[in-house]
C-alpha cells in the first residue's frame, strides 16, 4: 500500500492559519454579542481586537509558514498550540467521544487553558490600559489648566468610535504638547506646594500602572516560538483559578461585598504625614510594576511560561504580591480602624494562597526548584 504523501509546508501553514481563525473567530462572537463585553469598560478592546483579529486573517497564514520554516527541526513540538487545535478539530469533526478524551491530554489541555487565560485577561489589561492613559493625560491636561480629554472609547460601532477618538487626539494634541515652562518648577523641589507634590505622585502612579498594564498585556496577547515565551504549563486546579480570577473583574466585586474596605474616622490627618504614606504607597507600587516587567514577554498568571529570577524575583519569589499588600497597608492607614484591618488581612491571604497555588504548580518544574534553592525566601528576604 502507498504510503500517504505528507503534507507541504504551505499545506501545514494553512491547516494551523485556519485553526487558530477558527478560535480568535469565536472569540470575535464573544466579545462583540456577550453582554458583559458590551459595557463601556470594554469599549477600548473591541477596536484592539477587531484590528488584532483583520491582521492574523490578512498575514497569518505568512507568519505561521515563517514559523514552520524557521522551527522546522520542531514539527511536533510539544507546545504547537496549533496542532493541538488542528488534532481537536478532526476529532470534533470525525469522533466525539476522542475529543472528549483528547482534553484530558496534558498538552492539549494546556493549549485549552491558555487559549481560556488570554481570553479573560487580555480584554482587561486593555481596559485597565486605556483608563490609566485616560488618568494621566487628563492629569496633564489639568496641570496645563486644559479642559478634560475623552481618551476612553464609549459604547457602539468599533470603527466609529475609534475614527471619533482619532479625531479628538488629533485636535487636542497640540494644545498638550509639554513646553518648557512646564518642567520650570521640577529641579526646584524648595518651590513644591504640597498640592503640587500630591499630583505628582499621582501623576507616577497613574505612569507605573499604565507601563505594569502594557507590559501585561503584550505577555498576554503575544505567544510565540520567535518570542521564546510559549507556554509549558497552566495552573492545573479549580482552586488555584479562583483564588487568581476572584482578585479581577467581574469575579472582585464578589471579594469587595464580602471584605469591604471603607473608609471609618481619620486616625492621620496632617497633611505632611499623609503625603509620605502616599509616596511609600506610590513607591511599593512602582517595585510591583518591576517585577511585571521582569517577566519581558513571558508574563501571564496563572501560566508557566519560563522561570524568572531577574529584578524584584532576585531577592524573593513573590515580590508582587509582597508589594501589593504592603502599599494596600500604607494606603487605608490614615482611615484604619480593627474591622478594616481584619477585611485587609483576609484580602491580602488570598494573595498568599495564589502564592501558595502557584508554588504548587511551578514546583513541577525543575526549573522552578533549581531557582528556589537560589532564592529561598518567599516573601520576606532572611524570615519566610
Amino acid at each position: 500500500m502507498e504510503k500517504p504523501k505528507a503534507p507541504s509546508l504551505w499545506q501545514r501553514a494553512v491547516y494551523r492559519w485556519a485553526a487558530v481563525l477558527t478560535v480568535m473567530s469565536a472569540l470575535l462572537l464573544l466579545y462583540t454579542r456577550h453582554p458583559y463585553y458590551l459595557n463601556n469598560m470594554f469599549a477600548p478592546f473591541r477596536p484592539f481586537y477587531i484590528a488584532a483579529y483583520a491582521l492574523w486573517l490578512s498575514l497569518g497564514i505568512f507568519y505561521v509558514r515563517a514559523t514552520l520554516l524557521k522551527f522546522k527541526g520542531r514539527r511536533y513540538d510539544m507546545r504547537d498550540g496549533g496542532l493541538h487545535l488542528l488534532i481537536m478539530g478532526k476529532a470534533l469533526w470525525y469522533d466525539r467521544p476522542k475529543f472528549w478524551r483528547l482534553l484530558k491530554n496534558k498538552r492539549i489541555k494546556t493549549t485549552v487553558l491558555a487559549i481560556c487565560v488570554k481570553g479573560f485577561f487580555t480584554p482587561l489589561m486593555t481596559s485597565f490600559l486605556s483608563g490609566h492613559a485616560q488618568s494621566i493625560v487628563n492629569a496633564w491636561a489639568h496641570k496645563k489648566g486644559r479642559a478634560p480629554v475623552q481618551l476612553v472609547l464609549q459604547a457602539g460601532n468599533p470603527l466609529e468610535q475609534a475614527s471619533a477618538w482619532w479625531m479628538q487626539v488629533k485636535q487636542r494634541v497640540p494644545e498638550l504638547l509639554p513646553v518648557a515652562s512646564d518642567f520650570s518648577g521640577l529641579f526646584h523641589p524648595g518651590t513644591w506646594t504640597l498640592a503640587d507634590t500630591n499630583w505628582g505622585l499621582g501623576f507616577v502612579y497613574d505612569i507605573i500602572f499604565f507601563v505594569d498594564c502594557g507590559w501585561a498585556l503584550m505577555g498576554y496577547s503575544s505567544e510565540s516560538k520567535w518570542l521564546n515565551n510559549k507556554t509549558r504549563s497552566v495552573e492545573p486546579t479549580g482552586f488555584g483559578w479562583i483564588v487568581c480570577i476572584f482578585c479581577y473583574p467581574p469575579y472582585n466585586n464578589i471579594l469587595g461585598t464580602y471584605l469591604p474596605l471603607q473608609n471609618g474616622p481619620a486616625i492621620i490627618t496632617d497633611p505632611v504625614w499623609l503625603l509620605v504614606l502616599r509616596a511609600v504607597t506610590v513607591g511599593a507600587f512602582a517595585i510591583y510594576a518591576s517585577a511585571t516587567v521582569a517577566f519581558g514577554f513571558r508574563f501571564s498568571n496563572l501560566t508557566n511560561r519560563g522561570i524568572v529570577s531577574r529584578g524584584p524575583y532576585r531577592f524573593v519569589r513573590h515580590p508582587a504580591y509582597l508589594t501589593k499588600c504592603f502599599a494596600w497597608w500604607m494606603e487605608h492607614l490614615p482611615t484604619l480602624n480593627p474591622v478594616k484591618a481584619f477585611f485587609l488581612a483576609c484580602l491580602c491571604g488570598v494573595y498568599a494562597l495564589r502564592a501558595w497555588t502557584e508554588e504548587r504548580h511551578l514546583g513541577q518544574d525543575p526549573d522552578y526548584r533549581a531557582y528556589k534553592k537560589k532564592v529561598p525566601w518567599v516573601f520576606i528576604p532572611g524570615v519566610y
